[in-house]
């Protein structure tokens, strides 16, 4: 049976993430702020946790009602049949928010949440009920008022989608690892063309690249939330995992150029591509941004994420990047973030050449995403 669910992501990056779910087998899309709605079996919330690569998280859509109050949200959520979903080995944590609602205090929302399962559990069904706590492991609850409107949510992924587990080691102001993959996806990149990040830092954006031409699922190898449901069934889950497995192309050969200043950043980029399985894809060599020339390989995409004022000092990362692919490598595309704010520098330096893809929230900074069609 087919349930609502909303997967997350940055701002920005809602359309990527559009492209990823229409791949899978999804009815009824709908592009809000931050996410996609859509309608799915329970095997494909499985498979869409396993796969998407620009998701931060996949909840389960519970419920909507009207609540004016917190008696009617209470009498509402206590009618709710929880024990479907959560047994009382689990603890819970609610996060709570309220727009143009009279329920204007958060921490009121959840209490009276809390006591409404905890009440539907001790005295509706005479059995224990789940802990409360703000444990990271805890079992997310969303409930989220606007107007006289109650919609609850129940997390299904866990911790963040982004975390991989690959990246122990990084540079200063990393970029997160479903931004990375987004990114990717924005610009239509495909394994065939070579991949240059001339500023590649942690090689964030290399690795996610590695991961899609390899065909490898980003979250294979991590646990999610949905596996403490009471109706989780683990077999539909180990045969996704088997069949993703079969399907990886680990004999792929993409061409992945990382280059950085810092031989040490470098050091920390390998050891993170060797804990994600690509680093044999990943060629990475100890160069400043003012040496770049164009590789021994056919054109392709160069993307980066240049460290600008908000971050680390910008120096003349933008300058210096636009001249480089002007003069050394004008039969290739461009790519890069850079600050909203900051918008008129990039049109100074490029005029006409380049046109914004997208805005992203990237560490809640505002940022564009810049795009060049090769010069020639």
């Amino acid at each position: 049976m087919a349930q609502t669910y909303f997967a997350t992501t940055q701002p920005g990056l809602e359309n990527a993430l559009l492209a990823e779910l229409r791949q899978l087998k999804i009815k009824k899309p709908q592009v809000l702020t931050g996410g996609v709605e859509f309608q799915a079996t329970y095997a494909t919330l499985y498979e869409a946790n396993l796969t998407l690569r620009s998701a931060t998280r996949v909840w389960l859509r519970l419920d909507e009602f009207r609540a004016r109050d917190t008696s009617e949200l209470y009498r509402k959520c206590r009618r709710f049949d929880w024990e479907r979903l959560l047994g009382p080995d689990l603890t819970l944590t609610i996060q709570a928010h309220s727009q143009q609602s009279r329920m204007v205090h958060t921490g009121t929302i959840s209490e009276v949440t809390a006591q409404a399962i905890r009440e539907h559990f001790t005295d509706d069904l005479k059995r224990p009920a789940p802990d409360f706590g703000d444990q990271e492991a805890a079992q997310r609850i969303m409930v989220r008022i606007e107007g006289d409107r109650c919609q609850l949510s129940l997390d299904a992924s866990g911790p963040r989608l982004q975390q991989r587990g690959w990246r122990t080691e990084s540079g200063p102001a990393p970029l997160r690892e479903n931004i990375a993959a987004g990114l990717l996806l924005l610009c239509d990149w495909t394994p065939d063309q070579p991949l240059l990040d001339p500023m590649c830092g942690s090689a964030t954006i290399l690795i996610e690249a590695a991961l899609l031409a390899t065909k490898t699922a980003p979250n294979l190898a991590r646990n999610f939330a949905f596996e403490r449901w009471q109706n989780f069934e683990p077999p539909k889950l180990r045969g996704l995992r088997a069949n993703l497995k079969s399907t990886q192309k680990p004999d792929a050969a993409p061409s992945l150029l990382g280059f950085d200043r810092d031989p040490h950043v470098l050091e920390a980029a390998a050891a993170n591509a060797r804990r994600a399985g690509v680093n044999a894809h990943l060629h990475l060599t100890p160069a400043p941004l003012s040496e770049l020339q164009a590789p021994d390989t056919p054109p392709g995409l160069i993307l980066t994420n240049p460290p600008y004022g908000e971050r680390l000092a910008s120096g003349d990362a933008l300058p210096t990047l636009l001249e480089r692919w002007q003069n050394e490598l004008p039969r290739w595309s461009v790519a890069f973030i850079w600050p909203r704010e900051r918008a008129a520098e990039v049109q100074k330096l490029a005029t006409d050449r380049l046109q914004r893809v997208a805005t992203i929230f990237n560490g809640g900074i505002s940022v564009d995403l810049w795009r060049g069609a090769p010069l020639r």
